[in-house]
């Protein structure tokens, strides 16, 4: 009988932060806004300043995702409220 294997310790998952999706309707452009904190706890809308110049209303959506480490963004914040007024 082979003896029981041992199971792998599963390394601890780094964390690349959070994306926020939205769409551009001037440059018609999806941006990506990353985010250091998970953005779930408060989901009231954000105003994000843009590429094209203008700033857009985004909604938060509690059905957000976390970013893979190789993911392009346009925007990084620390926290939502780096955007709220």
């Amino acid at each position: 009988m082979p003896p029981p294997r041992r199971l792998k310790k599963q390394a601890e998952p780094v964390d690349y932060g959070w994306v926020i999706s939205f769409g551009c309707k001037s440059a018609g452009e999806l941006r990506r806004l990353k985010v250091d904190t998970d953005p779930a706890s408060d989901t009231r809308p954000i105003e994000v300043p843009c590429a094209c110049g203008e700033v857009h209303r985004v909604i938060v959506s509690p059905y957000r995702r976390r970013r893979s480490a190789e993911e392009p963004f346009d925007l990084e914040v620390s926290s939502l409220d780096e955007l709220r007024s």
